[in-house]
């Protein structure tokens, strides 16, 4: 509500632009309309959700034929004839169902995160009819393979920030089984030989297919990556060969767990400054770091050419929104009319610099920052982080219904999988509804709590 109300008085204040700011028309069509349109279906679906594995089922689905054509495309071909009208130069930046590869990624990792939190965290089906078959188990594997391999044939960088949520928080939900930690170690080995896969294509297919780059690249050629791929595939036969000849069904350690999940957490935060202590060893030196390092270095040196020149537009958003009035600081210039201010504004410089023309700020919380304001902006985040980190803390006899538990953590892994990848990405019609309905959809199981019926 708080979100509305500071979107609705940002289109109120936006003077001149007052209808460009209700309908969207002149950015990503993301104007007051439709944002009325998410919120009304955020409340009406967190308020009046009918719980069915079904809808699931249905939505990862329909990720095949997305999947296949994208494959398609990474082999330029254009079966469906959608880039014809475009020059073959872009060719390797759309797709030929969902647009631009930064949209196309997008909507991937949606079928990721579902896709891969259902395949870890759903048990087998038991004899007090909790979980699900094995056939639904392999189901949920094959889409998350397929669009592990999708998502990598769509060299965009934007999916390194989905693989990068994905991986670094589901261990939280998977370690609290045995079986989980095997299935997400099974994940892992999952990946890479999706990578592997697409090397091996790359080599027979050279010249045919577009090839892969930036860290898909970098862990393609990693020198150990057969012998981690050998380790991982030997350490899940193990442990599924003990479990299968263990003669009586035991609990599972809980301490042990509790242990995994502690140490995950001390590896996340030395990654973490791993990752920070290397940006700065590589701003220090730069020209010394690209011997080193190569390719890899335009990932640490932020500059107005990083990431496609998001670093330019970034810089130019804030720093015109800080020449903002009073007012427009607070309610900011109007929903979806960052390309009308910064046409304006720096239309010239911009062209310049950049080569282009930018109707958004490729990160959705400086854009909402622009053009709704810090109270709008920060509404929206404690809306996406809350409700995730109270579904991801959920236990299996918090619930009404325990076979909700492994669909209310895929809903709160792609929710933080999408906010992930919006800090390079845009606000779009095409993929941001996703958001709304998953994020409407764990708020409904989240408020359906209450005594155990099935527990």
């Amino acid at each position: 509500l708080v979100f509305w109300l500071m979107s609705a008085l940002s289109t109120a204040f936006a003077g001149r632009f007052i209808m460009e700011s209700i309908t969207g028309d002149k950015g990503r069509y993301s104007g007051l309309l439709l944002i009325s349109i998410y919120v009304i279906l955020y409340f009406t679906v967190s308020r009046m959700f009918s719980f069915g594995k079904a809808y699931f089922t249905v939505f990862l689905a329909v990720s095949i034929p997305v999947c296949l054509f994208g494959y398609t495309d990474y082999f330029n071909m254009d079966i469906l004839g959608f880039k014809e009208k475009i020059s073959p130069e872009q060719w390797p930046i759309f797709t030929s169902t969902i647009g631009n590869i930064n949209t196309y990624t997008a909507v991937l990792a949606f079928y990721i995160a579902i896709a891969g939190t259902l395949f870890i965290t759903t048990p087998f089906k038991s004899d007090n009819g909790r979980g699900e078959s094995i056939g639904k188990i392999v189901f949920y594997y094959v889409i998350m393979l397929m669009n592990f391999i999708a998502l990598a044939m769509g060299t965009s960088d934007n999916g390194y920030l989905t693989l990068a949520a994905f991986f670094g928080l589901v261990p939280f939900v998977a370690f609290r089984t045995m079986e989980g930690v095997r299935r997400f170690i099974l994940t892992i080995l999952t990946y890479l030989l999706g990578i592997k896969i697409i090397q091996l294509i790359n080599i027979s297919y050279a010249g045919k297919v577009l090839g892969i780059s930036g860290l898909y690249d970098f862990i393609s050629d990693f020198k150990y990556l057969n012998l981690i791929i050998a380790v991982l595939a030997l350490t899940v036969i193990i442990m599924y060969v003990l479990e299968y000849r263990k003669k009586e069904k035991r609990r599972d350690n809980e301490a042990l767990l509790r242990s995994l999940r502690y140490i995950w957490l001390a590896i996340l935060v030395i990654v973490f400054a791993a990752i920070v202590f290397m940006g700065m060893k590589i701003n220090s030196d730069v020209t010394a770091a690209k011997e080193k390092y190569g390719a890899l270095v335009d990932y640490f040196v932020f500059n107005d050419s990083w990431g496609t020149f998001r670093g330019y537009i970034w810089r130019a958003a804030v720093e015109e929104y800080m020449k903002f009035p009073l007012l427009h600081k607070i309610f900011g210039s109007g929903p979806d009319t960052f390309g009308l201010y910064i046409g304006l504004l720096r239309n010239e410089e911009m062209t310049s610099v950049t080569g282009q023309f930018f109707d958004a700020t490729h990160n959705e919380y400086i854009q909402f920052l622009f053009t709704l304001g810090p109270i709008a902006t920060i509404a929206y985040i404690l809306a996406l982080i809350l409700p995730s980190v109270e579904a991801l803390r959920t236990r299996l006899f918090y619930l009404r219904d325990n076979a909700m538990l492994p669909y209310l953590y895929a809903c709160a892994i792609a929710v933080i999988c999408y906010a992930t990848q919006a800090v390079v990405n845009l606000n779009l019609p095409v993929v941001t509804p996703f958001l709304w309905i998953f994020l409407s959809i764990m708020v409904a199981i989240l408020r359906d709590k209450g005594e155990v019926i099935n527990g």
